[in-house]
Parts: structure tokens; sequence; C-alpha cells
């Protein structure tokens, strides 16, 4: 089953989120392909396998012409609430990602200091220095955590290529303001019963971020492994966090 169309440009939206009110896109990826460490069972550009960076590094936007769009983005008058790095994959890896930030921060300085940068990013670019740097940026580093242990991190989001689930959640103790953000699912593959559960919680608790997102899947997922959390047991999930380990959570569907 397909998923929805890649984002054609560099700038989206704005978009009404639920989380983020209105939001305008930082799409840092190609447009012809999605680009991913990760090939998510959930992801919502669908099953294709993900393409790596160094083998299209031709096809992603200059940091130029991302600065470009973002400052003509940043003259209209029009409503905005946040700067959103998300787009066709995991805008991390765009290889001038830092410098990108960097600029990215300075014009939302000079043109609209009222707006504030977030990011939605599948968490393992943290492993490297200069990503965690700009990462440390952003006054909403909403990072993906749908798992709290190896095995479930393997058959939930299925790294492209091997990756050290630790690492990368060492990583997330390093950011300031931290965010979460969790894909609950349920059927043959799940995060919500049992050992896997217990673990996520058990990290959650660990890591004590300053918010956590709990969503499910809102298209029928390619893999009829998974099925979507109802929400009425998200809202159960996210009291049980509230009440029994003092956590901020919220639930979103």
């Amino acid at each position: 089953m397909s998923g929805i169309p890649l984002q054609t440009g560099i700038i989206y939206g704005p978009i009404l989120s639920r989380r983020l009110g209105r939001s305008l896109g930082i799409n840092l990826l190609p447009t012809s392909c999605k680009v991913c460490s990760l090939d998510c069972i959930y992801c919502q550009y669908g099953p294709a396998k993900p393409v790596l960076p160094d083998r299209i590094d031709k096809l992603f936007p200059t940091t130029d012409e991302v600065l470009w769009q973002v400052e003509r983005a940043l003259k209209k008058p029009r409503s905005i609430n946040y700067l959103t790095f998300s787009g066709n994959g995991e805008p991390t890896l765009h290889p001038d990602f830092v410098h990108i930030v960097r600029g990215v921060q300075s014009l939302r300085n000079k043109f609209r200091p009222e707006v504030q940068l977030a990011i939605l990013t599948n968490s393992t670019g943290d492993t490297q220095p200069d990503v965690l740097t700009a990462l440390k940026m952003m006054d909403a580093p909403m990072m993906k955590l749908d798992a709290g242990d190896e095995q479930t991190f393997n058959a939930i989001n299925r790294p492209a290529q091997p990756e050290e689930f630790w690492n990368f959640v060492d990583g997330l103790k390093k950011i300031p303001n931290l965010m979460i953000q969790s894909m609950l699912v349920d059927g043959e593959i799940s995060n919500i019963k049992g050992p896997f559960f217990t673990a996520w919680v058990e990290l959650l608790v660990d890591l004590e971020p300053h918010q956590i997102h709990l969503y499910s899947i809102e298209r029928p997922p390619a893999d009829e492994r998974v099925v979507p959390v109802a929400p009425k047991k998200l809202e159960k999930i996210a009291s049980d966090l509230k009440n029994n380990y003092n956590l901020k959570v919220n639930a979103f569907w």
C-alpha cells in the first residue's frame, strides 16, 4: 500500500499541526525519493527501502537554496508558530545540516524572532557531534523513541544499516528541552504490551524528557502485522505515565 506523496519542494505549508500550531515545513531532502536511515513499518511515505545520502549527494538542495527559500517564506505576512525541519525522510542526513540550521536560526532572529525552531527526527543522527550541536539549537527537538530495547527498535524502525540503539539513546540524554515522540502500534509487532512496553516506560523514566507525545497510525499501514492503537488506549497509556511516573505526556490522534 502506498503512502502519501513526497514533498515537492523545500518549503511547504504552513500546516495546522496538532502539536506545533501553524508549522512551516523545511524539507532538506530530495524530492524524488525518501532519504532515511530507518524504514519504519508505519512510515507515511510508504514502505520503499530508504536511500542513504552517500548515493545521491547531488540531489540534496544546497545550503544557499534552502536559506533563500526560508528567507522568502519568513518575509511573507502570515502567521507562523514554528519553522519545522522535516520532509522526505530524515533531515539530519543533509550533508550541510549544521550550517543550514545555523543559517535558518540567523534568518529567524532577523525577520521573525517570535517563531520557534522545531525538528521531527528519528534520533539516529544524534550520535554525530555536529548534528547534536544543531539539535541543541532547537526550541522543540522532537526526537523519535518507539522502543526501549534493541529488539523492538529493529522490528519497528528497521534501520537501513546496523544501528547501535544505545548509542543514540545516550545522545538523547545530552539534548536540552528534550521532547520525545513515540508511535505506538499493536498487532503481531507491538510496543504496548509485555516486556517491550515495560522497557520503553523504564527508558522514558530514565530520560526524563520535557514532553512526551504519543500517537498511533492514522492511515492503513503497509505492513499488515501492525494495527493502530485506539484513542482510548492512547489516553489510558498517557494517563498511566502521568500518574504512575510523573511524566509529562500528551496523546494525539
